[in-house]
Order: C-alpha cells, then sequence, then structure tokens
C-alpha cells in the first residue's frame, strides 16, 4: 500500500493573513486567542478563511498528490446514501463490511508526523469502529468546532482536536472534490483503520478577548 507524502512538510511554515505560522496548531492558538469565535462577525470571516485555506490547498503539489488518485464525496455520497445520517457527509455508525472493504480500496498510509484536525468533541464509537473524519483546514475544524458548540451546554468548552500520525500504518484517504462539494466538507481526511487513538495532552487558551468561555486544544496520537 502507498504512503501518502507528509503534506504538514509542504504546507508549513505558512505565510497566511501577513503572518507566519510554523504549524496548523500555531495557527489555531492564535485564532482561539485573538477571537470571540460564537460572535456573528467572527464565524462569517472564518468561512471566509474556510474557503480561501482551501483554495490555497489546491496549489499544493503534496495536497494534489492527496487527492489525485481518490474517490470523490458525491461518488461515494450516491453509492451509499442509504448509509448517511440526514443529509450530512458523515457515515452512519453501523457501516456494513461491503462499504468498508469498498473505501478501503482507496486507502494510503498516512505519512508519520501528519497532523489532522476534527472540531468538537470526538466520539466514543471511534475507537471501536476505527473510523474518523478529519480535516487539514484549519478552518474548517473551527466551524465544526462552532457546530458542535451550538448543540451543547452553554459551560461546555469548544474543543480542537490534533491528531498527529505516530505510525505509517494508519489507513486514510482525501476526499476529493469538485464544483459541487460542499465547502464544509472539501479538505476531508478518511481515516479507516488503525491500532491505537491516544489522548496525550489538552491545552486550555487563555483568550486576550474577554469570554468565559473556554477554548481547549488537546492533542492525540494515532497509530
Amino acid at each position: 500500500m502507498p504512503a501518502l507524502p507528509l503534506l504538514d512538510e509542504s504546507l508549513y511554515p505558512l505565510l497566511w493573513q501577513d503572518k507566519s505560522f510554523k504549524s496548523a496548531q500555531a495557527l489555531i492558538a492564535v485564532l482561539l486567542q485573538n477571537s470571540d469565535l460564537t460572535d456573528a462577525s467572527s464565524a462569517q470571516s472564518i468561512a471566509q478563511a474556510q474557503q480561501q485555506f482551501s483554495q490555497h490547498l489546491q496549489h499544493n503539489a503534496h495536497y494534489q498528490d492527496w487527492v489525485n488518485f481518490t474517490v470523490f464525496g458525491r461518488y461515494i455520497q450516491r453509492s451509499f446514501s442509504a448509509f448517511y445520517r440526514q443529509n450530512e457527509d458523515v457515515f452512519n455508525s453501523d457501516m456494513p463490511e461491503l462499504l468498508r472493504y469498498e473505501l478501503m480500496r482507496h486507502t494510503q498510509r498516512l505519512p508519520v508526523g501528519q497532523v489532522l484536525l476534527f472540531g468538537g468533541v470526538l466520539p466514543k464509537s471511534v475507537r471501536q469502529e476505527k473510523l474518523l473524519i478529519a480535516t487539514v483546514n484549519p478552518y474548517q475544524a473551527l466551524q465544526q468546532a462552532l457546530r458542535s458548540y451550538s448543540k451543547a451546554k452553554a459551560t461546555d468548552p469548544i474543543i480542537i482536536n490534533l491528531i498527529t500520525a505516530q505510525s505509517d500504518k494508519v489507513k486514510a484517504f482525501a476526499i476529493k472534490h469538485n464544483k459541487r462539494t460542499r465547502d464544509g466538507r472539501r479538505n476531508d481526511v478518511m481515516i479507516l483503520d488503525f491500532t491505537q487513538l491516544v489522548l496525550v495532552k489538552e491545552d486550555a487558551i487563555k483568550k486576550n478577548t474577554q469570554s468565559d468561555r473556554q477554548y481547549l486544544i488537546r492533542h492525540y496520537r494515532i497509530s
């Protein structure tokens, strides 16, 4: 099984909005420190930045390698629409083996050191089902975290999970997109097989703006 090239190696350091970021974690930390993410204007600017970052990824040669030999999200949705939750591009927890086998044919090995992002609390089913849809777009993870927060208690924290590959045995693929793909699904990466997912540490972000909300970055290792 071929290995994907290390995307972060070509993506970072990143010159973005007149600032330099050495990693996705650095970009996420600055965004969490300086914005009230539940403010309407901030949410709108994050949505715009998500589209801009997605376009930036499209010009990255390594990212093109990730998506050029994989399947369209719409192809998966049309073929297996019965196994989707409502209109979301996420898979039902009762994924049959036939569907998993079909998707496994498109997997490649995730490179050691690659960081993927997931917004909100990781589902408890992830470790059991060995299935997770994450992203390489930090703004997409922020949007996901905000959607999760809007359905949670007011006292619950806004969480961004950073998932770092610690071995080359993690099987995944980037979902290819076209002009009909929703913006919120454009930079998804589907992890379909792994051995361990371990929470390493949790960082509480100190805000530069007044806010009663708690912002957390959780660091995971996947192998």
